[in-house]
């Protein structure tokens, strides 16, 4: 049964393509824009079964993941690999660690557009580095209006503490306000503030961490910085309109820390 691609189908492929593995919810936000996210199950599911997407679970568990079963993992096929002239990968997509990987990175996107939705920041824009599984590479890089200010952040999911992290920090830090270094738990992103710290990089001042839990815990704005002397950082403010609103009532219970 042959079914007639859409604009929206095309932009699927894309958003799949630019973040190389994505989860329902992550589409559902990409492609609603300022809108409330829409439902688009059925139709992920009918281009599943008809061979121009790849899905299958992922196969180990994702501590940020609440519900029962493991979630559903959405990638390009062949076919519509080929309509979005998609480059082939050179990873292994299918290795649940680079999965996890690129989810994270795909869940710091979305965490973004909630704050937007819930007025803390606005002309939310988001571009993926593709990194092909390097770890010291920068993984993306998003700007917005915070209060009044212009601000852009380099964004890396944790990465190995390595030389080629500080030549990867140095370059970075040269065309954004702040690296926000984003890790799975505390003794890692403290051995990472350790070691930047005695590096002796000058971009070591614009690097800001937190734990992935911490994020989905209280939002990309909200969330507690902190700088490589494990010092809280001011870094964003909370307009006075969305001041009142509490971030635990928008976040997705799949995401849930």
């Amino acid at each position: 049964m042959a079914i007639q691609l859409n604009d929206r189908d095309l932009l699927i492929f894309k958003l799949i393509d630019e973040h190389r593995v994505l989860l329902e919810k992550h589409i559902s936000w990409f492609i609603s824009g300022d809108d409330k996210p829409v439902l688009i199950r059925d139709r992920l599911r009918k281009l599943f079964y008809l061979d121009y997407l790849l899905c299958h679970r992922h196969g180990t568990k994702l501590p940020w993941w609440t519900t029962p079963t493991k979630p559903l993992v959405y990638m390009l096929s062949p076919m519509s690999r080929s309509l979005a002239g998609a480059v082939e990968d050179e990873v292994d997509l299918f290795d649940s660690n680079i999965q996890r990987h690129y989810l994270e990175v795909a869940n710091l996107r979305m965490l973004g557009m909630m704050d937007q939705k819930d007025g803390l920041l606005s002309n939310f824009e988001w571009k993926t580095v593709r990194t092909d599984g390097q770890k010291t590479a920068i993984d993306a890089t998003m700007s917005f209006q915070n209060n009044g200010r212009n601000l852009k952040i380099g964004i890396i999911n944790h990465p190995d503490a390595t030389t080629e992290l500080i030549a990867c920090l140095d370059e970075s830090a040269k065309d954004n306000d702040a690296i926000l270094i984003v890790c799975r738990d505390d003794a890692h992103l403290q051995s990472l503030q350790k070691s930047i710290a005695q590096s002796g990089s000058q971009s070591s001042r614009k690097c800001i961490f937190a734990t992935h839990h911490e994020l989905y815990r209280a939002g990309l704005i909200k969330a507690q910085l902190l700088n490589c002397e494990g010092k809280a950082v001011e870094m964003f403010s909370i307009p006075t309109a969305a001041a009142a609103a509490p971030w635990a009532t928008a976040i997705p219970a799949t995401i849930s820390a």
